[in-house]
């Protein structure tokens, strides 16, 4: 039997449906945490490619060292070394021959030379005076034997040109002592340029 309504009762109203709660809008640059955690978009870029600016990179830095990196001003050797004895000393004349390798001139700035005796000891000594070399091979004439120009500071040495010369030098050993030497080394220090070492 269809339901009958008692004459003066209200049917009620239906409810309006429940609003359901909207995220706030944090804008393009903010994605939302389920977005940021669930998706694997969020990475880091690929190794491959990574790997191949490194490369790159490494490529680039070698070849600008390559081309800065220091050039040898001039080279060449010892040639004698003649020593005489002094009173518990040692005098010194040695000669070099060396080529200027730049475009320009060099000058010299200082020379001095290294002695290391046979038992380790290290002494150092800085080149005579030019004006004094004469005043050596006089006093010790085995000094002047193949006698060349003295080197001296400010000495300009023409671009592409070879140079000799000789310096004189004092150590506080004995002749026995300097004969038996380690090692004996010249330092030729430029203006502007690398010092350019020699070794016995």
């Amino acid at each position: 039997m269809p339901d009958e309504t008692k004459p003066g009762s209200a049917s009620p109203a239906p409810q309006p449906p429940s609003p359901t709660p909207q995220q706030p809008d944090r804008g393009r640059g903010h994605p939302a945490m389920a977005e940021e955690m669930d998706s694997a978009k969020w990475t880091l870029p690929p190794i491959v490619p990574l790997l191949i600016s490194m490369a790159a990179v490494a490529i680039v830095v070698g070849l600008i060292v390559f081309v800065n990196r220091p050039r040898p001003s001039a080279s060449g050797s010892m040639g004698k070394v003649i020593a005489a004895e002094q009173a518990g000393a040692v005098i010194v004349a040695i000669h070099v021959k060396f080529d200027n390798l730049t475009e320009k001139p060099l000058w010299i700035r200082n020379i001095n030379s290294e002695l290391q005796t046979a038992d380790g000891k290290i002494y150092k000594d800085i080149a005579a005076p030019a004006v004094d070399v004469d005043r050596y091979l006089t006093a010790f004439p085995q000094l002047a034997e193949g006698k060349v120009d003295p080197l001296k500071e400010e000495l300009k040495i023409p671009s592409r040109t070879s140079h000799e010369g000789m310096s004189i030098f004092s150590y506080p050993v004995d002749k026995a002592g300097f004969d038996a030497r380690k090692s004996l080394s010249i330092r030729i220090e430029f203006y502007d340029r690398g010092a350019m070492v020699l070794k016995q």
